[in-house]
């Protein structure tokens, strides 16, 4: 009675061939082999063995070792009821029942057989683990791809929604160009006519009020100019200014703006030198914010105003103050209020202009975005601090100026010049010239006509391109001006009949207006304010200034 085991070495290698005489070292040796790596292919046992004995708990217990092993029980004819062990043993196709004793001819066969079959099989499975392991790494590379895209997709929503939010700012700001243009022609009108009014004189209360008037329009002029500046991203020119005298000079006007309830208090340190700015753009920064601030202060409050000076001297200290701040000479204007303060969501989205139409509370207002244009516009950068009910503080960055200190600011200061001109009852015949004027707005006509013929002057007027070229055809030898809108009806532009007017005369001087920003108009020609441009809103001294230089100039050649 005895038993065998079989290993497979090699597939080139005869089989090892292990012999036991009990069932208990059969499953000592199954068990270490499998332990070592080295696991058996075949099991054949005598079934003369389990006379009196559970054959299957034996082939059970081996099946559990290791579940590939093929058993082979022969010799069973003794035992009771041998056709039911393959069925007790789960007709497990492992499993091979012989009814009588094998030969050693016969066992050699299934040796040979089974551990070839068993050879087969394992490296069958090492495929199949392979491939197993193949097809994993490809999910895992599949899900890597697949979160990636799923990024993308995220990210592209929020370029596009981005988008879709810059897209109506930008048609946002494209109407409020377009209406800052017709602004302009109405302002022209009323400023022209205060210009008028104020130069025929009048009792003293009445030009009291008409300064007011034209100070408010000049100051409504300069909101619209900033508007349409900001929303073609343009910078202005910058020039030395003496940042104190520029607060001390609109200090009256604050005051009204912020109310009686409201007190103002100005601090400035002493040897600011100038700050390299444009003074518009100043006075709508400090405008726009003392409005932001006594929104804050509905029942009232303090409003502090102060100018320091700062030296930041490296970068390393300039990225602790600000994200924008840069190393350099600046002087600092500090707005502060007494109002409800800020939480840390409204601080976040002072300045956020995506929140501007997605009506998100606690996001930013037209008000101080435009502020944050200006600020940047002018090379500095703001500085937001505050702490809910304590206040908020506006620290305003501008860059020193290295330029020459011009005379400090008067508002109204645009009266004092008009009497270096010639009064309106003052006609000097041999001074006059025709002049054309074309321009769409009747208003604007008018009163540009009024004041060039109170000064002497021959007016032809036109409200289209063809207009004026008919009257051109008709009254060229005379004309000796033409002011010429750029922004006309019909189809044809004011360059367009600029060119034409060239092609016939090009020794006629040409003077343009627009309410548009020169730099927003799409023409090679180079216009220049003050000498061939001439921007709306305008005044009555800024037009007579430049028609008076326009005819005094030699003819072109």
């Amino acid at each position: 009675m005895s038993t065998s085991a079989s290993k497979t070495k090699a597939a080139a290698l005869p089989p090892e061939v292990v012999c036991t005489p009990n069932e208990k070292e059969v499953i000592g040796l199954v068990e270490a082999a499998s332990q070592e790596h080295r696991p058996f292919s075949l099991v054949i046992m005598d079934g003369r063995i389990f006379y009196g004995k559970d054959y299957r708990h034996l082939i059970g217990r081996l099946w559990q070792v290791q579940r590939d092993l093929h058993v082979v029980l022969h010799a069973v004819s003794q035992l009771e009821a041998y056709e039911q062990i393959p069925i007790d043993l789960g007709a497990n196709p492992q499993l091979l029942v012989f009814k009588f004793r094998l030969v050693p001819f016969e066992i050699t066969q299934l040796i040979r057989t089974l551990t070839t079959r068993h050879a087969a099989d394992q490296q069958s499975s090492h495929r199949s683990l392979n491939l197993n392991a193949q097809l994993l790494e490809m999910t895992s590379r599949f899900e890597d791809v697949s979160n990636r895209l799923c990024l993308e997709q995220d990210h592209r929503r929020q370029l596009e929604d981005q988008l879709c939010k810059n897209q109506r700012l930008e048609t946002v700001g494209r109407f409020a160009a377009a209406m800052g243009h017709f602004f302009n022609n109405y302002l022209t009108v009323i400023q022209g006519h205060l210009d008028v009014a104020l130069s025929g004189g009048g009792t003293t209360s009445q030009e009291a009020i008409l300064k007011e008037l034209l100070i408010a329009t000049q100051r409504a002029a300069g909101v619209t100019s900033q508007f349409v500046a900001f929303n073609r991203r343009e910078y202005l020119q910058p020039a030395p200014l003496h940042l104190p005298q520029i607060i001390e000079a609109q200090a009256e006007v604050l005051q009204k703006a912020v109310g009686e309830q409201i007190s103002i208090q100005i601090n400035h340190q002493t040897g600011l030198p100038c700050v390299m700015a444009d003074q518009a753009s100043l006075e709508q920064i400090i405008f726009n914010l003392l409005i932001h601030a006594r929104e804050s202060m509905p029942n009232g409050g303090r409003l502090m105003i102060q100018t320091r000076e700062v030296n930041i001297p490296d970068a390393g200290a300039a990225s602790q103050l600000h994200a924008e701040a840069k190393p350099g000479n600046y002087v600092v204007m500090s707005i502060s209020d007494t109002g409800r303060g800020l939480t840390a969501e409204e601080q976040a989205g002072l300045f956020d202009a995506s929140k501007l139409s997605s009506g998100q509370e606690g996001g930013a207002d037209i008000a101080l975005i435009l502020v944050l244009g200006l600020v940047r516009m002018q090379a500095g950068w703001i500085d937001a601090r505050s702490v809910l009910e304590v206040g908020t503080e506006f620290s305003i960055y501008l860059p020193v100026a290295s330029g020459p200190v011009p005379e400090a600011p008067v508002p109204g200061a645009s009266f004092a010049a008009m009497t270096d001109k010639k009064l309106l009852g003052q006609k000097i015949e041999e001074e006059s010239s025709t002049i054309l004027v074309v321009d769409d707005e009747d208003s604007v006509r008018q009163v540009m006509e009024y004041v060039l013929t109170s000064q002497g002057h021959r007016v032809l007027t036109a409200a289209d391109a063809n207009e004026a070229w008919a009257i051109w055809r008709e009254k060229a030898s005379v004309i000796k001006l033409a002011l010429i809108d750029v922004k006309l009806p019909g189809g044809v532009s004011g360059f367009d009949l600029e060119k034409a007017l060239a092609n016939e005369d090009p020794t006629l001087p040409v003077i343009f207006t627009c309410g548009y920003s020169p730099t927003s108009l799409s023409n090679a020609k180079e216009l220049k304010a003050g000498e061939n441009f001439l921007p709306k809103p305008f005044g009555m001294v800024e037009l007579l200034n430049i028609v008076g230089q326009a005819l005094l100039k030699p003819a072109r050649l």
